[in-house]
């Protein structure tokens, strides 16, 4: 799982993964220019895994909460606190817009026995609760953004919510009681898929670098020849090997971005079963 909104997260299909969030705002998210498909869950080997995941809560540049809230967050204090919850594949009851289709989202459990949640504020060690949510996995068929700016191409988009009744505050940041927080994030659930994108990666670059190579060496020995007529004929093959590399230099360059879209980033969470 990739951050988004920005989010962090560690999963684990027995064990337990771990998952950081920056929360920008904690009323909704969205993400634009979004071409989907539904995904059951049963084919999704997100459904069992269980996360613990970190929220940050604070202000973003860029973020509308100034605007709506004045000075909400504005000290520039953060508030840090943990939440563990596991994807089922129990239907849920609610229909949340922002997550996706209510016959395509699932029961988000926040595990019992992590509750509540505790932080610490001016005042101390403070507790926080949280309660059930819901989840929808849904396949892009495009592109979308992340919260870095870039264009990505998971193979799932993961959108969920918790609630958290009690609210939480720590100097001005503040989660207001009955508050619903909405999640995005970039999932990454077939590993076979991704290891072999790994592996044509790993070989893209190699070859980008062989061909560099070749022609820094190609370069050079042209540099400490005599440009008598063999010379010549020497450097005009030499050049029409360049032209050709240069050629497969393009081509495998588009790859490598192609491949950096689509496969999970660096440091991202990784599950026991390989859901990233």
């Amino acid at each position: 799982l990739e951050e988004s909104m920005m989010m962090t997260m560690t999963a684990d299909a027995l064990a337990l993964v771990i998952l950081t969030v920056v929360v920008t705002s904690v009323w909704m998210t969205t993400v634009e220019g979004l071409a989907q498909q539904q995904s059951s869950p049963s084919s999704s080997l997100l459904v069992n895994t269980k996360w613990k995941v970190q929220l940050d809560v604070g202000l973003q540049p860029g973020t509308w909460m100034p605007k709506r809230f004045p000075g909400w967050a504005e000290s520039g204090a953060r508030l840090g606190v943990d939440v563990t919850v596991e994807f089922t594949d129990i239907p849920s009851a609610t229909k949340e817009t922002l997550v996706g289709p209510k016959d395509s989202t699932f029961q988000l459990k926040v595990c019992p026995d992590t509750q509540p949640s505790t932080f610490v504020s001016e005042r101390g060690q403070e507790q926080v609760e949280f309660v059930d949510g819901g989840w929808c996995l849904q396949r892009p068929t495009g592109t979308v953004k992340n919260a870095q700016g870039n264009f990505v191409k998971p193979e799932g988009l993961l959108r969920f919510w918790i609630d958290c009744p009690t609210g939480a505050k720590r100097r001005d940041v503040e989660i207001r009681p009955s508050t619903r927080i909405f999640f995005t994030t970039g999932c990454w659930d077939n590993p076979q898929d991704v290891q072999e994108q790994d592996d044509e990666y790993k070989h893209v670059l190699e070859e980008l670098q062989t061909i560099k190579d070749r022609t820094l060496e190609a370069r050079t020995t042209a540099a400490d020849k005599n440009s008598d007529k063999n010379v010549l004929l020497e450097e005009i093959r030499t050049f029409q090997k360049m032209v050709g590399d240069s050629k497969d230099f393009d081509r495998l360059k588009d790859r490598k971005e192609t491949l950096e879209r689509e496969l999970p980033p660096l440091g991202a969470a990784v599950a026991s079963n390989g859901v990233q």
